[in-house]
């Protein structure tokens, strides 16, 4: 993948990051990414008390009536010490399940919004017969992968300009930049970790080893000081790069089955509940293909950067 996009890499991102920060990447620092990531000039139609009504007529739109589902708890009230980001408990699986929504505004908002409720989506309609290990613990990928879909949504062309009213070009401009980002730093994260867990990994070449690794897929003069800090348990950069690999099957057969605007459909709503039943009894692999007999192809996300690069 890291072969697949290098060419592409600077072309997509440089532009989004001159227009958020006024400098490319040769002057970008590491520090300089959260501000990137939050673009604020992109803010218009994301406004912080449209949050709540938006997602929950999106889930309506799909047939996933919030007001109906008393398993998801929606915590929406503000509190001084709550998390400035959205996130998603599952406390005891389908049968309580907690949604814990900020309202700041902006567009990360959203996206952070849909994710963890494609997240309590999933833990809210599985199978509550099913093993205590497929509702809890099983392939993270397949629950992550929901959550990229349902965050998918906010970036999509025809519901910016639909829903929000919103150009849908700006945004889809930098959340492709962004994307590319995080999947080739992920990437370089997976050989670095792989480095630092294997039998023969050399502690005092390590911390050189990230820097150059991260450095060389972000384009970015990345510090060494975090070669330790900057490492997820359980191989989880390998589940994230699983998920947005399912994530694009799963977009692919919502358009293939249901259209350009799958998410306004109940039909895809109820497909996607009989996937979601099943908890993670399944990998990812073994789910996509009993759901839709295609192979989990990571090259297949480098093929979306050529096609629209």
């Amino acid at each position: 993948f890291l072969d697949a996009t290098s060419d592409l890499y600077a072309d997509l991102v440089d532009p989004e990051l001159e227009a958020v920060l006024g400098f490319g990447l040769p002057e970008a620092r590491r520090a300089d990414l959260a501000r990137f990531f939050r673009a604020p000039g992109l803010d218009r139609g994301f406004e912080a008390e449209r949050l709540i009504p938006v997602f929950t007529a999106a889930m309506e739109r799909l047939g996933l009536d919030l007001a109906a589902q008393p398993n998801i708890v929606l915590d929406a009230d503000q509190r001084p010490t709550k998390s400035p980001r959205a996130y998603c408990a599952p406390v005891r699986v389908p049968a309580e399940v907690y949604l814990v929504v900020p309202r700041v505004g902006g567009r990360e908002d959203f996206a952070a919004l849909f994710h963890e409720g494609g997240h309590a989506e999933h833990y809210a309609n599985m199978d509550p017969a099913l093993p205590v290990a497929y509702r809890y613990l099983g392939d993270n990928s397949v629950t992550e992968s929901f959550a990229f879909l349902f965050e998918h949504v906010t970036e999509d062309r025809r519901w910016l300009r639909e829903v929000l009213a919103a150009d849908p070009e700006p945004v889809t401009s930098h959340v492709r930049a962004v994307r590319i980002y995080f999947l080739r730093r992920y990437a370089a994260k997976l050989i670095y970790e792989l480095a630092l867990h294997g039998p023969d990994a050399d502690f005092a070449r390590l911390p050189e080893r990230y820097s150059r690794l991260l450095g060389d897929a972000t384009g970015i003069d990345w510090p060494r000081e975090t070669w330790l800090e900057d490492v997820d348990g359980g191989f989880y950069v390998a589940a994230y790069l699983r998920a947005w690999s399912l994530e694009a099957c799963w977009r692919r057969a919502m358009l293939g089955r249901f259209g350009e605007r799958w998410y306004a459909e109940p039909e895809a709503g109820r497909w996607l509940r009989e996937l979601w039943s099943q908890g993670q009894r399944l990998r990812a692999d073994e789910l996509l293909a009993e759901a839709t007999g295609e192979e989990l192809r990571f090259d297949a996300l480098a093929e979306e950067f050529a096609a629209t690069g």
